[in-house]
């Protein structure tokens, strides 16, 4: 995208044009501090602006904090359809690194917020100071990492299809990427890109942080039933789409070997027992907001669409 690439070369003249933007901290300090820094003063924040009720558009921002491999695409291009195309803003954690003006470059605040942002991201200290929604999404850990070489080893364009081109087992061997080993619980404990911790605090710190600073966690399993809890608590009017972003499948969970899902399930010590929590929550809520009869209408109705636009 050329076009993106001069626009974001381009964002510190820009910049001068565009209102004041008033950071929680300044972007310099971020990029000056530590991850678990960082974190700490995200958590903080989050806390202060969550919504935990009724979403209002017209007051509240909603931010969707995508995990890679988990249908995520999906459900972005679902949010987004409710929205005036003025009001969205896709951008991931790289871009805005490059330039934290973006987000000051919209005559308004965006009303959704999308992409690839970890708990110690930028994003979370230049957010319209209004009320948020803060929303994921998460996936049983093998199933992820098997969608994520299916998707490494399909791109051969990719840096890590190499590492992929072989086998799985090579792939996790070389594990080219932090999301391979516990990137859920990574991701939401401020230890994605740099230091350590033992998979415990990964997962305790992980599931403090889902409960405390998001409004809602969906999981990739029940995506159907989140979409229509999605509805519920957001009033969108159109939560139907077709799937994007689907990884061909080299492999599936049934063709995996005793010794690449024992290598899965060994790397993955925190993401499981976190994606097992989030599951149950969820389960809670469907439970308590959904029946199984507007379930299975849904279903009915989401098949119908699709061989309307088919």
């Amino acid at each position: 995208m050329a076009n993106f690439s001069a626009f974001m070369a381009g964002c510190a003249t820009l910049s001068t044009l565009s209102s004041p933007t008033v950071y929680s901290i300044m972007p310099q300090q971020w990029f000056n501090n530590s991850d678990q820094i960082n974190f700490e003063n995200n958590r903080a924040a989050l806390q202060k602006q969550l919504v935990l009720g009724p979403f209002d558009p017209q007051q509240h921002t909603l931010c969707f904090s995508h995990v890679p491999k988990t249908a995520g695409t999906s459900l972005e291009n679902i949010l987004a359809k409710n929205f005036q195309l003025s009001e969205v803003l896709h951008i991931n954690a790289p871009d805005l690194n490059r330039c934290p003006e973006l987000l000051a470059l919209k005559k308004n605040p965006p009303k959704l917020i999308c992409g690839h942002h970890p708990l110690h991201g930028l994003l979370y200290q230049l957010l319209p100071q209004r009320p948020l929604f803060h929303l994921t999404l998460l996936r049983d850990p093998v199933d992820r990492v098997l969608s994520y070489f299916n998707y490494v080893k399909a791109k051969t364009d990719h840096p890590m299809h190499r590492y992929a081109a072989t086998s799985l087992a090579e792939f996790l061997h070389h594990a080219p990427s932090p999301e391979l080993r516990n990137g859920q619980a990574k991701r939401f404990s401020g230890y994605l890109h740099s230091g350590t911790a033992d998979d415990e605090t990964l997962f305790k710190v992980a599931q403090q942080t889902l409960t405390h600073c998001f409004s809602l966690v969906l999981t990739t399993g029940m995506f159907d039933e989140g979409l229509l809890l999605l509805q519920q608590r957001l009033q969108l009017k159109d939560i139907y789409a077709s799937k994007h972003n689907v990884s061909t499948r080299f492999i599936n969970r049934q063709q995996l070997s005793a010794t690449d899902l024992h290598s899965i399930e060994s790397m993955n010590q925190a993401d499981t027992p976190l994606f097992q929590w989030a599951q149950q929550q969820c389960q809670q809520l469907i439970q308590h907001n959904l029946t199984a009869d507007a379930v299975q209408q849904f279903r009915i109705r989401r098949q119908q669409w699709a061989q309307l636009i088919g």
